[in-house]
């Protein structure tokens, strides 16, 4: 280093402008070198330690702490690299101390190579080794591990659709609380051409439905479905319980899902598994070019969020209203994504609306009139069946029991059990089936009344209520039958039976007498004859009858 100054000294001597002497220098010192690397600020800083310090300071300091010369030997890494690979991610000092820790519950003195050195033998770690010790599994299944690469080239539009749910980075107003707002969307593998959606403030199963109906009803209805192992997909009125099928209870529920009544296959994927789907860079695109165009942006971690956010939900302003924050997704999809270039995998370019129409050779489309049919749902239960009880059939979402009952439906099932189905979107009325899932009747909700109702509005009910029950009465006399007494019926037939007695002739008549008046002497009836002695006669029959 001394040298290499003295040189830089003597060349930028005489030069007229010293800052293009030294670069001039510096290539110079490169090409010698190899290739070495070497800046003005690096000269500049040496050339001042070497006046202030003298030649001591030029001295490579690197490796040493505290004067002393220890190294990092395999032992002392395989224990600090132990600690060092954890999901904690604990600092580097900490899992210094840990190793020397670790060497005196050995009774064995260490001396430990310095911070620097335990910090480039961190550096040294393999990026993936890193990742997958101190990130999540998810992190490390995203940034490092190898991934399938799909063909799409081979696809048809509507042949494979994904579907997934993505939290907008958005907060919204709603009656003047502010909330969370979440996407549920099917998006066309071949296409990108993002076919159904649904926004939420809580993702689940009647979004998903909703999402597909969507979709189906305007594009046509695609071969095969894919999605992830989540709750809003997996359940038995879209494509079965998966592997969240319950032994006993869900074994016995084998009712027909809605993919089957439409001639969709279903598939799931890998857990933790984001490449996948592939809709994971819509929703992507969906942030960067949709959500943070909102004042009430929250940014995906704490580090994105912006100081404004705060003020804005505790004021309650600026933050859009939900109703209308779902017709700007609408739009934003409808009038935006779907039409704009595209540069992945077998897209060249075009957009999502281009592609889905140029690779749609054959659509399977549902009529608008068997739609509704086709996307309701069965009403839950172990059996998928419900009772039919006094008020009907009973339904309960979030929280809220409906009732649902008439009263030719209540007279001809009641205490049977029924399928039943409904339209999330329509509560007004219910599908009731029999057992054998053949179509009863439509049953409309059974109106309630109000702690507040007019004694009208009461008097009305009871007066449904009555009818009902008038009926029911009624149905005996409706069999236009005229019936005797039952009195009567019963001692007419009970005198016709009195004339058909038999008569008793038994060819040996034993009379019946009590112990003590067999033991007493047999007296004879004033003016009478000899009383008779039964057992003996007896025992004289039955030897004449031996002897014939």
């Amino acid at each position: 280093w001394k040298r290499l100054l003295q040189s830089w000294r003597a060349y930028r001597e005489d030069a007229k402008e010293k800052e293009k002497a030294d670069e001039e220098f510096i290539k110079l010192i490169s090409i010698q070198q190899g290739g070495a690397s070497l800046n003005r600020r690096t000269l500049y800083r040496k050339w001042k330690a070497l006046k202030e310090k003298g030649e001591r300071a030029l001295l490579d300091g690197r490796g040493k702490h505290k004067n002393h010369k220890s190294k990092m030997t395999k032992e002392i890494l395989d224990v600090f690299e132990y600690y060092y690979l954890d999901q904690n991610q604990p600092s580097i000092q900490q899992c210094m101390r840990e190793t020397q820790l670790y060497f005196q519950s050995k009774k064995e003195e260490i001396e430990l190579p310095s911070y620097a050195t335990f910090k480039r033998s961190a550096e040294k770690i393999p990026f993936a080794v890193k990742v997958y010790f101190r990130k999540r599994e998810k992190e490390f299944i995203d940034k490092c591990a190898p991934y399938i690469k799909r063909m799409y080239e081979d696809l048809e539009s509507n042949d494979i659709w994904v579907a997934d749910n993505h939290t907008f980075d958005i907060m919204a107003e709603k009656e003047g609380t502010a909330v969370r707002v979440y996407l549920t969307a099917f998006m066309d593998v071949r296409s990108r051409k993002m076919t159904g959606w649904c926004v939420t403030e809580v993702p689940g199963s009647d979004a998903t439905i909703y999402a597909l109906k969507k979709g189906c009803e305007k594009w046509g209805i695609p071969k095969c479905i894919y999605t992830d192992n989540g709750r809003e997909f997996l359940f038995h009125d879209l494509g079965g319980n998966g592997f969240r099928k319950k032994r006993k209870a869900k074994e016995e529920m084998k009712l027909p899902s809605i993919l089957e009544d439409l001639g969709i296959t279903f598939r799931t994927a890998l857990p933790r598994n984001a490449r996948g789907k592939g809709i994971e860079r819509a929703f992507y695109t969906i942030k960067e070019h949709f959500s943070k165009l909102f004042a009430a942006y929250t940014g995906g971690t704490i580090l994105e969020r912006p100081d404004r956010l705060k003020k804005m939900v505790k004021e309650g302003k600026g933050l859009p209203n939900i109703e209308e924050f779902m017709k700007f997704v609408d739009i934003y999809i409808e009038g935006w994504y779907n039409k704009q270039p595209h540069t992945g995998e077998g897209m060249k370019g075009e957009s999502p609306d281009y592609i889905f129409e140029k690779h749609l050779t054959a659509q399977r489309v549902l009529p608008k009139e068997k739609g509704d049919l086709m996307f309701m749902r069965y009403a839950k239960s172990n059996t998928g069946m419900l009772r039919v009880r006094k008020n009907g059939v009973s339904l309960t979402f979030y929280g809220k029991e409906l009732q649902y009952w008439s009263e030719a439906f209540w007279k001809e099932h009641l205490g049977e059990n029924v399928y039943v189905r409904y339209n999330p979107e329509d509560l007004s009325s219910v599908k009731v089936y029999d057992q054998e899932k053949r179509y009863l009747c439509d049953v409309p909700l059974k109106e309630e009344l109000g702690y507040k109702a007019t004694k009208e509005e009461v008097r009305k009910k009871q007066e449904e209520n009555r009818s009902a029950v008038k009926e029911i009465a009624k149905y005996k006399a409706q069999k236009e039958i005229q019936p005797e007494s039952q009195l009567k019926l019963v001692l007419e037939r009970a005198l016709e039976n009195m004339e058909h007695t038999p008569q008793l002739s038994p060819r040996v008549i034993e009379p019946l007498f009590s112990q003590q008046e067999k033991n007493m002497p047999l007296q004879k009836a004033s003016g009478g004859e000899e009383v008779i002695d039964w057992d003996v006669a007896i025992e004289r029959l039955k030897k004449a009858k031996e002897n014939g």
